[in-house]
């Protein structure tokens, strides 16, 4: 055994261990932890998909529900890895620590498609047209479940939600034990430590959390990060008829962002650049029960980013533009190169345009958004309906060079859910907005849910949706000056007259409910088709000069998908569950030009991996241990602006014990082991790597 790979070792003496201490753990009888076993193995009620609380056999969407049991048998350190459980979905790695999530394929680095919300509130920033994901003031723990929709959900949430929605619900504090601390180390030098403490007082419970997380990034490029961050939850009712929920949050840190995309004949690609941040927010939920039959909800709230690139030195840029000749005479000469006229010119294109930052995340975003809502039920009858505005301001000399930009949307949202008859539920909503300075969108769903049997039903849903452009899609423009003040290049031009992006949507869903073992299976055929797409467009600055080029969003896209995704959660016995998730998408993209110089046809053929799949078993041979596997695999895709990937197996393993320390102590102790195998892989770019990794946690909880 000393000829193995020292994590491996660590693991199987740390099974071993768990194997010895099994028949002790058997012996005491009374050595029995309580456990939240949230695995629902019955079918979960949602609220996500329509505002309204349904039983999934009941909502108008396929949709997945992440919970508690199935987050900790998973092991993951992110957020974002846990969306790798959800049929259809992709995550990768662009870098260390920055991450995209996307539904079914056709993404950059920037998915742009898919809202995220915490407790229902929008953290999609309209100054990058996608979530960043370490900025959310969020630890894992927190997290009472995930309500993920699988397709358009633009009906409900709004233009963010073409594709789909994403609704992480924290853990009420009412429901927390008094104190819990967590830590977890392990491989790129990552250390994580996280303080939640809740109270209660004689109107309601709040939940304070703490955290500092860091990690050094891969030794290729060390691209690492930092964030410290804290947040409060409070729920309160100072009366009978109102409950009033507050959360508040600040997060700041830094992490390395950049392209690792190269030719092997060229560096040029290769950038690398900090990224600083900060972020805070305030949001207000308040619900007021006018009577045992309608209730009244008022939600606000404000989220602020900022966001800084390095100012990368003269030096550095021209590191990652040099070909490999290039880059070995500068290091024999770099005195020589300095003294050039190409380096003395680049200098002085570089001093006359501060506000270039090579990357382009670099500005702030500040969002607003005011909703009220009544929801009524009368019989067979549900009903929610409200009136919302949103402002979305951002702020950026990269992004939006000649000032600071803004939009008002006002949106009007209704949605119905009708028992016809008592094995028949009919859903129909819909929602308009009107964005200031651009064009309106109507969308709106409709959906019928028929049960077969006691235990199965059948769902059809149809739907038309829009998506109004986002801040920057619509703002964008950036132009290189010289230092006489004329143009040296103009790189990025606004587009003024971008319409909205529309999808038709159509599914038949079947879910059944196992009688003889709790559990159930979800299958899912889809086709949508999207058309007006915004995408990047390459033009010629002007005729006398057609070799340089300008980029500008347009409605140009237009795609096909269909095929079909199937979830499976099953409890074998007292001891075992695993949780089983399939996607087959087949992407037809149009053959339509993305370049008005010459050629530029965008067809590609893995635009969205063809097969996805995932598998989560969780085994607890003992009441105060647990063991569990989950193995994920993607098949080939091409990322927009990033590689063209092959597919990729993982395994990650997790091994936890949990010891009864005092009359109100737990601690528990976890070894987690992603891509256990060590199969090297490549998520996104084809220099950044993903290997083995190992980490161990503590969780106190008092």
């Amino acid at each position: 055994m000393s000829n193995r790979p020292f994590p491996i070792r660590f693991f199987i003496l740390f099974v071993l261990a768990a194997c010895s201490f099994v028949s002790v753990s058997h012996a005491h009888n009374e050595l029995v932890f309580p456990t939240e076993n949230d695995f629902f193995t019955d079918i979960p009620v949602v609220t996500s998909a329509t505002r309204l609380s349904q039983n999934l056999t009941e909502a108008p969407a396929s949709i997945t529900v992440i919970d508690k049991a199935t987050i900790a048998a998973s092991g993951a350190i992110t957020v974002p890895d846990l969306f790798r459980l959800v049929p259809g979905f992709q995550t990768f790695h662009v870098n260390t620590n920055k991450y995209g999530v996307t539904y079914h394929g056709f993404s950059n680095d920037f998915p742009n498609r898919l809202e995220v919300m915490v407790d229902g509130r929008s953290v999609y920033m309209p100054l990058i047209s996608a979530p960043d994901w370490n900025s959310l003031g969020l630890h894992i723990s927190d997290i009472e479940r995930i309500e993920v929709i699988r397709g358009s959900n633009t009906a409900t949430h709004g233009s963010n939600a073409f594709m789909g929605a994403i609704n992480i619900i924290t853990r009420h504090p009412a429901t927390e034990p008094r104190m819990q601390l967590n830590s977890t180390l392990g491989s790129l030098d990552t250390q994580m430590g996280h303080v939640r403490f809740t109270e209660a007082n004689a109107s309601g419970h709040y939940r304070l959390s703490l955290s500092h997380e860091t990690n050094a990034g891969s030794k290729r490029f060390q691209d690492g990060g930092q964030r410290s961050y804290i947040s409060f939850a409070g729920s309160f009712s100072p009366t009978l008829q109102d409950q009033v929920d507050i959360w508040l949050g600040y997060d700041t840190g830094h992490i390395t962002i950049g392209s690792l995309k190269a030719p092997q004949y060229r560096l040029y690609s290769i950038y690398t650049a900090r990224r600083d941040y900060d972020a805070d927010y305030q949001h207000l939920r308040w619900r007021r029960d006018l009577s045992d039959k309608t209730q009244l909800n008022l939600t606000a709230y404000r989220s602020h980013v900022r966001l800084e690139e390095e100012n990368k030195s003269l030096d550095d840029l021209l590191h990652s533009l040099l070909s490999p000749n290039e880059y070995a005479l500068w290091q024999l000469y770099p005195d020589l190169v300095r003294q050039s006229a190409v380096y003395r010119n680049i200098q002085s294109l570089l001093e006359t345009n501060p506000g270039f930052r090579r990357l382009g995340e670099d500005g702030s975003t500040t969002q607003q958004d005011l909703q009220l809502a009544i929801n009524h039920q009368e019989g067979n009858l549900q009903n929610t309906a409200g009136v919302g505005m949103r402002y979305d301001q951002g702020k950026s000399g990269i992004l939006f060079q000649t000032g600071d930009v803004s939009s008002t949307r006002v949106r009007i949202f209704d949605h119905l859910q009708y028992s016809i008859k008592p094995n028949l539920i009919l859903n129909v909503g819909a929602l308009f907005e009107k964005q200031e300075g651009s064009s309106a969108a109507l969308s709106y769903r409709i959906g019928s849910n028929y049960r077969l049997t006691e235990n199965s039903t059948l769902r059809i849903g149809y739907s038309e949706s829009e998506r109004l452009p986002s801040l920057v899609e619509r703002h964008h423009n950036f132009t290189l000056y010289n230092p006489d003040g004329s143009t040296y290049d103009t790189t990025v031009i606004a587009s003024s007259g971008l319409k909205p992006e529309q999808i038709n949507s159509s599914e038949i869903g079947f879910i059944h409910k196992f009688s003889e073992l709790p559990g159930y299976i979800d299958l899912r055929l889809f086709h949508e088709k999207i058309t007006q797409g915004i995408a990047s467009y390459n033009l010629a600055v002007t005729e006398e000069h057609r070799d340089k080029r300008a980029r500008q969003n347009r409605n140009i896209g237009e795609w096909r998908n269909q095929g079909v995704e199937t979830q499976l959660k099953l409890q074998l016995n007292d001891d075992i569950w695993f949780l089983a998730n399939y996607a087959y998408i087949d992407t037809d993209a149009a053959r339509w030009s993305n370049d008005g110089i010459g050629g530029g046809f965008f067809n590609r053929s893995m635009l969205s991996p063809k097969h996805t799949a995932s598998l989560l078993i969780n085994w607890s041979p003992a009441p105060d241990w647990q063991l569990s596997a989950s193995h994920y695999f993607m098949g080939k895709v091409h990322w927009l602006e990033g590689d063209d990937k092959n597919a990729y197996n993982r395994t990650d393993l997790r091994v936890s014990k949990q010891w009864r320390i005092g009359a109100k102590q737990d601690l528990e102790t976890s070894v987690i082991v992603q891509n256990a195998f060590n199969k090297t892989y490549q998520e996104f770019y084809d220099h950044h790597d993903f290997e083995r990794r190992t980490y161990l946690q503590l969780r106190l909880t008092y």
